[in-house]
């Protein structure tokens, strides 16, 4: 797995499953993507698949209007062409779904062994905000 920078798109195969979405299918894929590794019977996702979730945790967020600052162009796109931003359902799934990679996957096996496993924390972190205010109903 080609990983070369800490966030959600800085590898192969999260471009590779970008440029195969397709805009009209709207957020079913990402949906069905992060159900799919929190439901799997193997607690542990392969680092290829973790990486897969996490493109699809940060387009949840850039739909909702909380982009990562380096989004890529083409998931730029794809998200000026979603009908309707995220719901409180699909906010919560891709919370779950980060909360599992950030613990049970070959991706965070992958990052632990690594000088700068620190920084791809913070990235977590940071991507783990951004999800979070849309899901807090505001005060009354």
């Amino acid at each position: 797995m080609g990983i070369w920078d800490d966030d959600g798109f800085a590898n192969d195969e999260a471009l590779d499953w970008l440029a195969r979405l397709d805009p009209s299918e709207g957020l079913q894929p990402l949906r069905q993507a992060m159900h799919a590794a929190i439901a799997a019977p193997d607690p542990a996702l392969d680092a290829r698949q973790a990486g897969l979730v996490l493109a699809a945790v940060e387009l949840v967020a850039a739909a909702a209007g909380q982009p990562h600052p380096s989004l890529p162009h083409r998931a730029t796109r794809w998200c000026r062409e979603q009908r309707e931003p995220p719901d409180e359902a699909t906010l919560i799934l891709a919370t779950r779904a980060l909360d599992f990679i950030g613990t049970s996957s070959g991706l965070a096996e992958l990052w632990s062994q690594r000088a700068d496993e620190s920084g791809w924390h913070r990235e977590l972190d940071s991507l783990r905000m951004r999800l979070t205010p849309a899901v807090v109903p505001p005060p009354a």
